[in-house]
């Protein structure tokens, strides 16, 4: 019975000394600026992207230290978009990027094509 109390103590010390390391890693990471925070939000989104990928049912929690983090991005007035509900790429719905359009011959004939169905439709020439 001896052997086995000093085991689990020992496990027991081991768990509160890894708790308190991730606990002063959270602190330090809450300490980031937004651009860095937004860097371990996207490695975040990529972990979870691999787990689902791999088939897994795997949904981690957002860090404490990545809840609030915002979109950031400069609005027309200049001033930093306050959305927190971020796309994987750490950007709100308004900012992520929009798309380029087609960049093939065969995309663009493809845009033209729905072009002209979609007028048909709608009665415009």
């Amino acid at each position: 019975m001896g052997r086995t109390f000093a085991a689990l103590a020992h496990i027991e010390t081991d768990l509160r000394e890894w708790a308190e390391r991730m606990r002063v890693a959270e602190e330090d990471a809450a300490r980031l600026p937004d651009d860095e925070r937004r860097k371990l939000f996207r490695e975040h989104r990529e972990r979870q992207q691999a787990a689902a990928d791999a088939g897994r049912y795997y949904r981690e929690g957002r860090p404490s230290y990545l809840i609030g983090l915002t979109c950031g991005a400069r609005t027309r007035s200049g001033k930093p978009c306050g959305m927190t509900a971020l796309h994987a790429n750490g950007r709100c719905i308004w900012h992520g990027g929009m798309s380029t359009g087609p960049r093939t011959p065969e995309g663009r004939a493809r845009a033209l094509e729905n072009l002209k169905l979609g007028r048909l439709k709608r009665g415009k020439s």
